[in-house]
């Protein structure tokens, strides 16, 4: 119960979530968080894509997988890839902060940003429903709601960097443009739209 609370309590008070990241079991919440998150994807937006019949309209970037397929095969690959992506990132962040001499904490920073991936991907799946029941192809306006809901969750990441790893707020946002440089061209190549 303490886990969904802190979850809920990243829509309206960060340094809340933050406080309680602190003595939560790391990394198990992170995991927890990565896995729910990757679910709600899968279950709650590809599943009925791919039962819809819908295809992306961005062919696959994969040669193994047809893009009339795709939808498919993210029910069963989205919460892999999203867990890898978690764990790849993360790691980057805390090799940063290793090289940089930094203290640091690698299940902390997990927890850190898992939760964070929660709080923020959780509400992107109405956002993505609307726009599907509306017929809306504007994959270019949902990206830029997604990056707003994103602007929140980097919030989120860099009042946790700086609470529990100590972290300057500036180093904080160089972090997070580094997760997205190193995030975004992967996630270019394995997630599609749902429009």
């Amino acid at each position: 119960m303490e886990f969904i609370r802190t979850w809920f309590a990243g829509y309206y008070n960060p340094n809340k979530v933050i406080d309680k990241l602190k003595s939560a079991p790391a990394p198990q919440w992170g995991f927890y968080a990565t896995l729910l998150r990757a679910g709600f994807d899968s279950f709650l937006l590809y599943l009925p894509l791919a039962i819809l019949g819908r295809q992306p309209s961005t062919p696959s970037a994969l040669s193994l997988l047809s893009t009339e397929k795709y939808y498919w095969a993210s029910v069963l690959l989205m919460p892999f890839f999203l867990i890898f992506l978690w764990l790849l990132l993360s790691a980057v962040i805390h090799l940063i902060l290793s090289l940089a001499r930094k203290e640091n904490s690698f299940n902390q920073i997990l927890n850190i940003t898992g939760m964070t991936s929660l709080i923020v991907g959780a509400p992107l799946i109405p956002v993505d429903w609307f726009f599907i029941i509306m017929g809306w192809h504007f994959s270019m306006i949902l990206g830029f709601i997604h990056m707003i809901f994103g602007f929140g969750g980097l919030a989120i990441i860099i009042i946790g960097y700086k609470k529990i790893l100590q972290v300057p707020v500036w180093l904080g946002v160089v972090l997070n443009i580094i997760w997205v440089l190193v995030g975004w061209p992967i996630s270019a190549i394995f997630i599609r739209p749902p429009i």
